[in-house]
């Protein structure tokens, strides 16, 4: 499946509410924030250390049966956010799990929206995560070195509790209107924390999420941003 042509892209931003469509096709270090470009997704750099695989997997086949102009569309609307950082590396702050998807329904390029850039490389990761564009820990919330970050999309590993914390905002177990940044790494945390990090896989997914419907709304969880969450208005 093909991204669709640089002409395409244009007519699709020129419809659509983001910036208007550059005159060149790749994106490169000199581009001014708020500029959209086609980016290679290889050269993405994630500013977490993992993905929800089953999530994943969910929006693999929600990309795959969509035509080249739908898939282009979709992937506008959702936002693929950069910053650039002080060497010129492009930055992935948001949409680790399309972009993930994309790459493994074979996508090699996508548009990405570049919202910021970081000038000084000694203060790159304090401002990166004052202005909550990297999320430095591992699946139970503990402190990673930012120098071990997997180098691309495609090396991230699987944070089971990340996808089960995905599948529980989609079923309303906590509420996402505030937009507070990493969110579902909060709730996927005390999901863990709650289910004595009990493995997640196809096969346990469905009785992990009726724990997670269970725990979700306990006061235990009322310190958490999104909390309650409609399905606990009930």
């Amino acid at each position: 499946m093909k991204m669709a042509s640089v002409a395409l892209l244009g007519a699709l931003l020129a419809a659509g509410d983001v910036a208007a469509a550059p005159d060149y096709a790749g994106c490169h270090p000199r581009l001014a924030v708020g500029t959209v470009c086609e980016a290679d997704l290889a050269q993405l750099h994630p500013t977490q250390f993992g993905v929800g695989l089953l999530q994943v997997a969910r929006e693999k086949m929600e990309l795959a049966r969509q035509r080249p102009s739908s898939l282009q569309k979709t992937v506008l609307k959702k936002r693929i956010a950069v910053v650039i950082g002080p060497d010129g590396r492009f930055w992935l702050v948001d949409r680790h799990h399309l972009s993930r998807a994309l790459w493994e329904i074979g996508e090699r390029k996508a548009p990405v929206h570049i919202v910021g850039r970081v000038e000084k490389p000694d203060d790159f990761w304090q401002v990166m995560s004052r202005e909550h564009w990297a999320w430095l820990f591992d699946e139970r919330g503990n402190p990673r070195d930012p120098a071990d970050l997997p180098g691309q999309i495609k090396d991230l590993p699987d944070f089971g509790y990340r996808s089960l914390a995905g599948f529980a905002e989609d079923e309303h177990l906590f509420n996402k209107s505030a937009q507070v940044f990493f969110i579902e790494f909060t709730w996927a945390r005390y999901f863990g924390e709650q289910l004595g990090w009990a493995e997640i896989t196809t096969e346990t997914l469905h009785q992990r999420l009726n724990d997670a419907r269970r725990v979700a709304c306990l006061p235990a969880a009322s310190s958490l941003p999104g909390y309650p969450g409609a399905a606990c208005r009930k």
